[in-house]
């Protein structure tokens, strides 16, 4: 049984009795293409009953979300936890983030028209603002709010992230790979989020710390 439902800016889907994680994603997947073109950018909740998933499969579910253009808020469960068939432990993704000897700290917000470069890491205190624009041959954080052009890896490291308070650049790239927003849609998450490389695309999710 799948049910879905609309409130305070927020999609509330809850899947009961789906024998396996192979249909618990099927049938999310139908529910999303029905609902896609009303509800763009649009937070979701999902409650999945006794059944558990493993991080991996946290990940495939909130790649999905973003295919349709959605994003993971939370993932209820009642069900015991399930170890990863690999290691069995949490991912964390800063564990792999390769080593920069430069890291800049900038303790502002960028305007428009404002450009940052650095061969390392960029940390900024502040908000990079529409027009205003960071590229970085490491990474990037943000401890604010990304409305901004920002470039990490920009000399080919694809293992480079970007992270921000609240997420929503005009176009965002890592090494090679551009992502940025459909034309006329504004996304306001209220989430810290990551961006990185999966699979040969940027993906957008939930910062976990």
């Amino acid at each position: 049984m799948t049910t879905a439902a609309y409130t305070k800016g927020e999609l509330y889907i809850r899947i009961l009795n789906a024998g396996s994680y192979s249909e618990l994603e099927e049938e999310l997947r139908d529910r999303l293409e029905n609902l896609s073109a009303y509800l763009p950018g649009t937070l979701v909740k999902i409650d999945i009953g006794d059944q558990h998933l493993t991080s991996k499969q946290v990940r495939e579910i909130e790649d999905l979300l973003l295919d349709h253009g959605f994003y993971l808020q939370d993932l209820m469960s009642n069900g015991p936890p399930v170890e990863d068939s690999a290691a069995g432990a949490e991912e964390y993704p800063f564990d792999d983030m390769p080593y920069y000897n430069d890291t800049v700290m900038i303790c502002r917000h960028l305007r428009s028209g404002q450009k940052l470069f650095s061969e390392g890491n960029v940390v900024i205190l502040g908000d990079i603002n529409p027009g205003a624009e960071v590229i970085a041959g490491g990474n990037i954080m943000i401890l604010g709010s990304l409305r901004g052009m920002v470039h990490a890896g920009a000399f080919g490291d694809e293992t480079a992230l970007i992270s921000a308070y609240r997420m929503n650049p005009t176009q965002l790239r890592i090494a090679s790979h551009i992502t940025r927003p459909p034309d006329g849609e504004s996304v306001e998450p209220n989430i810290p989020e990551l961006a990185r490389i999966r699979a040969g695309k940027v993906v957008i999710e939930k910062l976990k710390i």
